[in-house]
């Protein structure tokens, strides 16, 4: 692990103008610089870094970030790459954590068997690739499903190779343990040993970081099972990886949305007709990893199933899963295409602009969550509206605390003849939500498993989850903003402030802000945003204030500005105290002293000659 303190010394010592300067042509624009985004196709510039507040913001497409994340978004770089190469430009070396023997010990062994894993991976994945230039059926077959050697390229399709032991023409050693590890070689029980793919088309699974860690196969003949995935891997987790979405990065962008269909082939084909957003799971059902890694990729994510039986199956199973994790901020909705068809065959029957046709009449969430819990229920009986109140309600106390849920459960209960208070009675008996159980249906050919236990995907170290911001005050606003403008503010800070800010209602997020500031040490906005844990409640509110502070002009000076916020505080503190007093009717001798010490403290305070702002 590399030491925060390390981190924020880095994004001190760094200008992120520089290194976006690498790869964006950069122009004056006030006090920012102005570029064509290089995250998304635009004419006109949207893309502004600051070099004052060290990140940079896209009004088109929402990326932003500092120096660090730039890196990792542009080059694919991971966090401890984009580290190591803008600490040699300035001629810092990484520090580690400081580690018992053992536990350095437990860390070389981890790294050399995950580089041991990435090798094998890797040599396979040459081997597979070298072989589909070399099988001409397997190169038809991908003709015949439309797909052209450029596509073929951009996802690095491969060929297994017939044998059963082709592998071993390329490694070194095929009794290594490893290759069964890594998943690459299957063990019988007599310890004979074969490999795990075999006459299939081979479709390489890379992480959200762009890092080999699996592969899927699917079979040109008839034959069972027609799709096969690597298993759980120290490498890969398939309840926890999306396919493609490395490969949709761009994509992403220029369509404002992800695409989840059902199965790698779909991808594929939809990148054929030029819809470079979809991504798919790995033989699972939606887990909540897949979710977080949804929602942190597009504000707008669409699954796409077929209108089959198995394909509803799977489409209630994203919803339910879903539900603990819905915000404001984020829409999902759901296509159901017509009987018969998949994107790929929808988009030769009907053209690529009929399917996106498609995808701007997708169902909203709660729209279909709605219509398919009436679908299931007679809703002109009583029986039949208990019965619905009864299957509703544990997905119901699932939401959390949202403006859509309030929504929701508006509507569910007009649905069900309930008044909202009746719905809510009902709905507080209900102790725990209940959480999608394990299920076993069949997805568009591929068996989906109910997921195992869900792996920690760290961003260093954090797990970003789907909080929803808390209410934030005009007054917290200004400050949250003030602090993350000008970090140094916080150095300031007396111990008669943060008894102000410590019994001031709605203040709770600036009392955070400051806590993290003091910690890390942040000199400016860039470097206090990477500090930041994505899980807080602070994340959505900063990033959010964070764009505003683009348009914002310099303050001449943040410390008065700070001073005038927190008179404004006690100022407002003091007179509602009194105004409950007065209510209350000053009955007695200490609610009368009371007063009188409020009022000589407005005295003192002598707001007349202070300049208030709001």
């Amino acid at each position: 692990m590399i030491p925060e303190s390390f981190i924020q010394d880095l994004l001190a010592r760094i200008a992120v103008e520089d290194v976006v300067g690498r790869y964006v042509q950069l122009r004056k624009g006030g006090a920012n610089l102005l570029g064509l985004c290089p995250f998304h196709k635009e004419k006109t510039p949207s893309f502004t870094v600051s070099p004052s507040k060290q990140f940079y913001h896209c009004f088109g497409c929402g990326a932003h970030g500092n120096a660090i994340s730039f890196l990792i978004e542009h080059t694919g770089a991971s966090f401890p790459e984009a580290v190591h190469t803008l600490a040699a430009e300035v001629g810092l070396t990484v520090p580690q954590r400081s580690q018992t023997p053992a536990q350095r010990e437990a860390s070389q062994r981890r790294k050399t068997q995950q580089t041991h894993f990435e090798a094998l991976l890797q040599k396979a994945h040459d081997f597979y690739r070298q072989q589909l230039r070399q099988h001409p059926p397997a190169i038809e077959y991908l003709k015949q499903r439309g797909l052209s050697g450029q596509v073929a390229a951009r996802f690095q399709l491969g060929w297994s190779g017939n044998g059963r032991q082709a592998l071993a023409q390329v490694m070194s050693d095929y009794g290594d343990p490893a290759l069964v590890e890594a998943g690459l070689v299957v063990e019988a029980q007599d310890g004979r040993r074969y490999d795990r793919f075999r006459e299939r088309i081979t479709f390489p699974i890379f992480s959200h970081r762009g890092q080999l860690i699996g592969f899927g196969g699917r079979l040109i003949r008839a034959g069972e099972p027609k799709y096969l995935n690597s298993p759980d891997t120290p490498l890969f987790s398939k309840g926890d990886e999306l396919y493609g979405l490395w490969q949709a990065r761009q994509g992403l962008r220029q369509e404002g949305c992800v695409l989840v269909v059902e199965g790698y082939m779909d991808v594929v084909a939809l990148a054929q007709h030029g819809m470079n957003n979809a991504v798919a799971t790995l033989g699972t059902a939606t887990t909540q990893e897949h979710l977080r890694k949804l929602m942190r990729a597009s504000d707008r994510i669409i699954f796409c199933f077929d209108a089959d039986n198995a394909g509803r199956q799977a489409a209630w199973r994203a919803l339910t899963t879903s539900l603990p994790m819905l915000r404001d901020d984020v829409a999902l909705r759901f296509l159901f295409l017509p009987q018969g068809h998949d994107p790929d065959s929808y988009c030769q029957d009907e053209g690529i602009d009929a399917f996106r046709e498609q995808l701007q009449s997708a169902q909203a969430l709660s729209a279909y969550m709605l219509e398919e819990l009436a679908r299931r229920h007679p809703l002109e009986e009583a029986e039949g509206r208990a019965a619905c109140v009864h299957e509703a309600a544990p997905l119901l106390v699932a939401l959390p605390d949202t403006v859509i849920k309030t929504q929701l459960l508006q509507e569910f209960a007009t649905l069900v003849r309930l008044t909202p208070e009746e719905l809510n009675a009902r709905l507080a008996s209900v102790a725990q939500p209940v959480r999608p159980g394990p299920t076993s249906v069949h997805t568009g050919g591929q068996h989906q498993e109910s997921p195992p236990p869900q792996k920690m995907s760290p961003h260093r170290g954090r797990v970003p989850t789907a909080r929803q911001a808390r209410g934030v005050t005009p007054m917290a606003k200004r400050l949250l903003r003030l602090l993350l403008a000008y970090p140094e503010v916080v150095e300031s800070v007396g111990d008669q402030q943060l008894e102000i800010l410590m019994v001031s209602p709605h203040l709770e997020l600036v009392r955070d802000l400051i806590i993290l500031a003091n910690t890390c040490g942040a000199r400016h906005t860039g470097a206090l945003l990477e500090a930041l844990d994505p899980e807080s409640d602070l994340a959505p509110v900063l990033t959010a204030l964070a764009t505003e502070l683009l348009t914002q002009e310099e303050l001449p000076d943040p410390y008065a500005e700070w001073k005038d916020a927190l008179t404004r505080i006690e100022l407002n503190a003091i007179k509602a105290e009194q105004s409950a007093l007065i209510q209350a009717g000053l009955r007695d001798e200490t609610s009368k002293q009371r007063y009188q010490q409020l009022t000589r403290q407005l005295a003192q305070l002598d707001p007349a000659n202070r300049r208030v702002s709001s």
